[in-house]
């Protein structure tokens, strides 16, 4: 796959610094061994014969700047595109670990007037 095709100066389409970020996003990735690239007609079959469904993905781009304005970082996401997933096909339950900070406040608080440890 050739992502390197020019056109005014942005690469497919992608200003060349964003360009960059997502190849460094990419290599991260394939460090990690977040997935293994195989062909369409590799994909494997559910355990009832079926197909299973193969699910797009999206790019997000942001620019971190500094307080004075100056960009520090430029930064690029790979997104599944979760309104394409089936339950019980493409997964099986979900879990997003969030708290309020009203939360860490109060537990916070009990911590310290009960006298306890506490740790992350």
């Amino acid at each position: 796959m050739n992502l390197m095709h020019d056109v005014g100066g942005y690469v497919n389409g992608i200003h060349p610094l964003a360009f960059a970020a997502k190849a460094n996003e990419l290599d991260m990735l394939e460090a990690l061994e977040a997935w293994e690239l195989i062909g369409i007609d590799e994909v494997p079959l559910l355990p009832d014969g079926s197909p299973r469904n193969i699910i797009e993905s999206t790019w997000a781009f942001k620019v971190k700047r500094f307080p004075d304005g100056g960009v520090k970082k430029r930064k690029a996401r790979s997104y599944v595109r979760g309104d394409q997933q089936v339950k019980d096909m493409d997964y099986f339950e979900t879990y997003a670990p969030v708290v309020s900070w009203s939360t860490i406040r109060t537990v916070t608080t009990l911590a310290v007037n009960l006298g306890l440890k506490s740790h992350q």
